[in-house]
């Protein structure tokens, strides 16, 4: 339900999003911002820019602002889409999401690999190597999907076998997936035939919003172990808040595209479990918070704003 026009009035969130849960997590945010004492640029969700850069206050630790601080600083090596002031200052983002939820995973990889390995015990996971963000193998390399398509983060790991495996992760929050698609380019059709996967009767919708981003993506993890073996094998992680029913939508008509088979290499997984997982394994400040800035939205509710008032 969207928050009433009050409540959005009061921690100057009133903008005309185009789902009511990008409004419920726009003001959850500027609600978070509020508890912090953090003063707002605009709308409640987007702090003041010089102090947002120079404080690292859009992140949970010292630790993750370290790690941000050396992405952006990077940036241009790579070739990274890390927009800035947005990086800095924006609350409601998903690539600032990315950093506080993976952040102190990279710094603790032990604690990394407890929580991929109880969520994905099938992989027979031994040890997390690394956990990189923005990641892409080679953008508009044709020996991928020829775009400029990356992953979120990329989790890099070795199984019991001591072969070289991976999770890329697309991360959403509020994300509508309204946003048209990206020009199509044959070699995606080409990976898709050759991955087995897809029931190529549905290329029509595999183009078009809302799934066609899914999709890339995916052919992104399978052309990294598929095609090109640099992987023994690799899953590609869709993660979104369980309250967002576009991504919902969007994971269910992907799904339909596929063969059925007992193999995708396609994991949904909801930022919820997640994060449960995470707690399961450390009991440390930055996930308790981390739960309290992006996944209660009951704080969004006018009884229990009053209350705390």
């Amino acid at each position: 339900m969207k928050p009433g026009k009050e409540l959005r009035n009061k921690y100057k969130t009133d903008y005309n999003d185009r789902t009511d849960f990008a409004s419920c997590a726009r003001l959850l945010q500027s609600i978070w911002r509020t508890e912090k004492g953090f003063e707002y640029e605009k709308y409640g969700n987007f702090l003041k820019p010089d102090f947002a850069k120079r404080t690292g206050a859009n992140f949970l630790t010292k630790g993750i602002f370290e790690i941000v601080k050396q992405e952006v600083q990077n940036k241009h090596v790579d070739g990274k889409v890390i927009k800035e002031p947005r990086i800095w200052n924006n609350l409601l983002s998903s690539q600032p999401l990315a950093f506080n939820l993976f952040g102190e995973l990279k710094l603790n990889l032990n604690l990394a690999s407890l929580v991929f390995n109880s969520l994905f015990p099938d992989r027979k996971i031994k040890d997390v190597k690394d956990i990189w963000f923005e990641y892409s193998p080679g953008r508009k390399n044709m020996q991928y999907t020829g775009d400029s398509s990356a992953f979120d983060v990329f989790v890099l790991y070795e199984n019991e076998l001591a072969e070289e495996c991976f999770f890329g992760i697309e991360v959403k929050y509020a994300e509508n997936l309204y946003d048209e698609p990206s020009t199509h380019k044959n070699r995606y059709e080409v990976i898709s035939v050759q991955s087995g996967i897809f029931n190529m009767s549905f290329l029509d919708k595999l183009k078009e919003k809302p799934i066609q981003q899914i999709w890339r993506d995916h052919l992104l993890a399978l052309s990294m172990f598929l095609i090109n073996k640099d992987y023994k094998t690799g899953d590609f992680i869709y993660l979104y808040p369980a309250e967002n029913i576009n991504c919902q939508a969007g994971i269910q008509q992907y799904m339909l595209t596929f063969y059925t088979s007992p193999e995708n290499y396609f994991k949904p997984l909801t930022l919820q479990k997640l994060v449960e997982t995470i707690k399961s394994f450390s009991s440390e400040n930055w996930i308790i918070e981390f739960e309290n800035r992006y996944l209660k939205f009951e704080k969004t509710r006018p009884a229990v704003i009053r209350a705390s008032v």
